[in-house]
């Protein structure tokens, strides 16, 4: 995130288990033969792209995060404010947040950022996870696998006007097996907002709450949800910080 400084970065490694078929989609095949719905794959392996991963992930945290009371959410992470609104005053007069973010210059939206642990404008997800006007601190590698293990399954093709069975219409699809193990990182760098800041700040702690929260947990990914697919489940296997001193190469 731009001109914060950098206290230490956290490398979680984690293993995807899948628990049904997983569909998460490449382009729609063109050849003759080709299955209809082919999956991502990189050197014929099937992969899950981080941003897959972190949308999902982002999506299911928040919900979670929205169902707590704020003086709940503030107890666990020093924060109250799950979601950034929608909606900005300046001079009395409501603004969107893109128009308002988009007026902002990179150092007015650190300005911005510095003030919300003081008085909470950002939601605690945009600073955990990024939005379209600053970055993220929060990295989800690719998730790959070294096993082949995948299906072309057929289901009938659904008329969207409709919304009804297209009679003789069937659609193939390519998925992963059910008891592939897909393994992939998320990388948080833990950055320093303030001067007087110490200890973990709020993202540190939403951070480590969501370590927490994936650890064990049953999700769904990919496509085609509706019918039965993309359900997997996370474990977490290495978790690890390295300071500056590390990071740099310095000897302790």
């Amino acid at each position: 995130m731009m001109h914060n400084s950098l206290k230490c970065r956290r490398i979680v490694s984690f293993k995807i288990h899948t628990e049904e078929f997983l569909h998460v989609g490449d382009v729609k095949g063109m050849t003759i033969g080709e299955v209809d719905l082919p999956i991502i794959k990189v050197n014929s392996k099937p992969i899950i792209p981080g941003s897959s991963i972190k949308g999902a992930v982002r999506a299911e945290f928040g919900r979670v995060l929205s169902a707590l009371p704020s003086d709940k959410l503030q107890s666990l992470i020093g924060y109250s404010l799950v979601e950034t609104p929608k909606y900005f005053d300046e001079n009395g007069t409501k603004i969107e947040k893109s128009k308002y973010f988009s007026k902002r210059s990179s150092s007015e939206i650190v300005s911005l950022i510095k003030q919300s642990f003081e008085n909470p404008s950002i939601g605690i997800l945009d600073l955990l996870f990024g939005s379209e006007f600053f970055a993220s601190p929060t990295i989800f590698t690719d998730a790959t696998t070294e096993v082949v293990s995948t299906a072309e399954r057929y289901h009938v093709k659904i008329d969207q006007n409709l919304d009804s069975a297209q009679s003789g219409q069937l659609v193939d699809i390519e998925a992963v097996d059910p008891g592939v193990t897909f393994t992939f990182k998320i990388i948080y760098n833990s950055l320093k907002y303030t001067e007087k800041e110490q200890g973990d700040n709020p993202v540190d702690k939403a951070f480590t709450l969501l370590v927490n929260y994936l650890n064990g947990r049953e999700m769904l990914l990919g496509g085609w949800k509706s019918r039965g697919y993309g359900l997997v489940k996370l474990e977490k296997e290495n978790d690890t910080t390295l300071n500056m001193d590390k990071l740099v190469g310095v000897s302790q």
